[in-house]
């Protein structure tokens, strides 16, 4: 996930202990998510209920200052370079932040920073309405003067999160633990707070991001030129021979075996899913920090002894030619309690081990769409040159699949021919996840062919 461009968001719930004045006073949330959608904001607890709410787009920055300072006295710091004299001189800023600051001095009128030295300003005072952090403010009007328990609710952009299930195989069994990824694009963090996650596709509606009243702080200066301003590009050719007349002697670089990749140790299980409406909700063990601008992992659920089959598949296209090719090596999950799992499976990548000695190998990755309570998931476990698939084209609109099988064990091969949809017929053709399938047991040694219609 790109921290900067995360496409989720985040219903944020806090409690604060507050005293109110008799009368109309504002009050004064800072430290919610820059992402905050205002509207979106609820406030419970307070006796005299909400007049106003706005968001606060001023944050304390160099460029707000300068917007915020236009017309007002500051001091001007020069350090020279050669010497560290530092030299202050009183300062009115003219124009800016945008294209650059420009300042007024005893000397006149000059773009800040193209002196030639390291300038800096000095401010008196922080300009009225920034706040180095976020902030909501609401106004009430209370019947009387009291201290009382508010909670404040809201929705904001610059979130996510997505699930990694690691699986470890234990014989004809599998153990299934998942992680989830939360991410955090804003620049506040919510330390100690109780994570819920939902599973689902939710409707929402794209809100614009509120952005900041003030922009970058550049600082531009006029064109200087110098000794080799205008000097004209000069290109030398390269001689067509080269004689090497002495070299290095050099050791081969040392070969490195590849070192196993083992699974992460799996946590304590973590509470089951529970129904949120239509969708599922995930409260994850104890209480974590989402930290400010970053991603972190939190267990989310573990299931062990969960029944599997393996199986061979690829697909193809219709009437693409194939000459030998591999099979992708799939464990099918039945999500049902019977087989030891049953719970909602929302959607994530999925990363398979087997144990090799004392270690556990990385067989296969892959992904995964959400899967209810009922359906069958795919586990990637790698791809076999064992089991291949040849597509040749016989006539127009008509093809042959043949299968062989290397291995000396039977396998069960499924191979999906085209897109949900298309119109492909054969015989024991059955339609898998709306794609015509072709399901075969290949005995050890075997072959098989299908021709089909399309």
């Amino acid at each position: 996930m790109n921290l900067r461009n995360l496409q989720g968001y985040a219903l944020v719930t806090e409690t604060r202990r507050i005293t109110l004045p008799r009368g109309r006073a504002v009050l004064r949330f800072e430290g919610v998510a820059g992402g905050i959608i205002p509207v979106s904001a609820v406030i419970d607890g307070l006796p005299g209920g909400t007049v106003e709410k706005n968001r606060d787009a001023r944050l304390l920055s160099p460029a707000a200052l300068v917007d915020g300072t236009l017309g007002n006295r500051v001091t001007l710091r020069r350090t020279d370079r050669t010497s560290g004299v530092v030299r202050e001189e009183a300062a009115t800023i003219v124009s800016g932040p945008t294209g650059g600051v420009v300042v007024q001095t005893a000397n006149g009128i000059e773009a800040l920073g193209c002196a030639g030295l390291a300038d800096s300003l000095k401010y008196r005072r922080i300009p009225a309405g920034l706040s180095a952090r976020p902030v909501l403010s609401v106004t009430t009007d209370s019947p009387s003067r009291r201290t009382v328990t508010v909670r404040l609710s809201y929705l904001a952009t610059g979130f996510d999160w997505s699930a990694s299930y690691v699986g470890t195989l234990a014989g004809d069994r599998l153990n299934l633990f998942a992680w989830t990824t939360l991410a955090n694009g804003n620049a506040e963090g919510f330390a100690d707070a109780e994570v819920q996650v939902v599973a689902g596709r939710l409707n929402r509606e794209r809100v614009a991001a509120l952005e900041a009243a003030a922009t970058r702080l550049q600082l531009r200066c006029y064109p200087l030129g110098t000794t080799t301003s205008d000097l004209r590009l000069e290109t030398f050719d390269v001689a067509e021979e080269i004689v090497v007349t002495g070299s290095r002697l050099r050791a081969p670089p040392p070969v490195y075996a590849p070192l196993p990749v083992a699974a992460p140790p799996a946590p304590p299980a973590p509470p089951a899913p529970e129904n949120l409406g239509d969708v599922k909700l995930y409260r994850l063990p104890g209480r974590t920090t989402v930290a400010a601008n970053g991603q972190k992992q939190v267990a989310l659920l573990r299931q062990d002894g969960v029944a599997y089959t393996r199986v061979y598949r690829r697909r193809v296209g219709v009437g693409q030619p194939i000459a030998g090719g591999a099979l992708d090596i799939m464990l099918r999950v039945k999500n049902e309690k019977a087989a030891g799992l049953g719970i909602p499976l929302p959607a994530g990548t999925t990363a398979l081990y087997a144990p090799r000695g004392q270690a556990n190998l990385l067989v296969g990755t892959g992904t995964m769409t959400d899967r209810a309570e009922g359906e069958t998931l795919l586990i990637g476990a790698g791809s076999s040159r064992q089991v291949l698939v040849t597509q040749v084209g016989l006539a127009p609109s008509h093809a042959r699949l043949t299968l062989t099988n290397a291995r000396g064990v039977p396998v069960d091969v499924e191979i999906p021919i085209g897109y949900p949809g298309a119109k492909v017929e054969g015989p024991g053709l059955e339609r898998i996840d709306g794609i015509m399938t072709w399901r075969v047991t290949l005995p050890p040694g075997d072959t098989a062919t299908l021709d089909y219609r399309y």
